[in-house]
């Protein structure tokens, strides 16, 4: 930890779990880790939760899912913790942490977005699903910009991240693969 108790790095992050345990960031440590501010009654829902679940397929790859429920745009997400979780896995997301219901913006920000914002990574979050992130394998992040990149070329970034030794075309075929099933 710094001077002031912010996280020196990414892994020193700690948050509860949909559970309610601690759970530190350091299990992240060497992984690709997706991350993303979710709601169950948004118009970006099913888009969402269909990306977070091809996403998920990945973890033999060495990526990570943190999902980061907020009701903080609309209330769009009413649900317990326990609710989100379940609908997590009725959306196919398999494997994902499921982290407590909490702010991304505010005096009450959670502490994933709070270190983000603070490396720079973001600015306020505008709405559900908007606060996407990709951290690399050496704990840095980056923001993956806009509601509505839930697409290929995304895909090809994070797979990169995952296999740069293969070649785009290769990636491309991998993720087609991928979301075929």
């Amino acid at each position: 930890m710094s001077v002031g108790g912010s996280p020196a790095s990414f892994y020193d992050i700690v948050e509860k779990d949909s559970q309610g345990n601690d759970v530190s960031f350091e299990k992240y440590r060497g992984k690709v880790v997706y991350g993303v501010n979710v709601a169950s009654r948004c118009g970006y829902t099913a888009s969402g939760y269909a990306l977070l679940s091809k996403i998920s397929q990945l973890k033999d790859r060495g990526v990570e899912v943190a999902i980061f429920p907020c009701n903080q745009f609309g209330g769009q997400e009413p649900g317990s913790d326990s609710q989100i979780e379940s609908f997590c896995v009725t959306k196919g997301v398999q494997g994902a942490t499921v982290y407590t219901k909490a702010d991304v913006n505010g005096p009450n920000t959670r502490p994933t977005y709070k270190y983000l914002k603070e490396k720079g990574v973001f600015g306020d979050i505008s709405w559900n699903f908007a606060g996407k992130f990709v951290v690399d394998k050496e704990g840095n992040g980056k923001n993956i910009i806009g509601h509505h990149d839930f697409h290929i070329s995304f895909l090809i970034a994070l797979f990169s991240l995952v296999s740069p030794v293969k070649s785009e075309r290769t990636l491309e075929a991998d993720i087609l693969a991928l979301a075929a099933k």
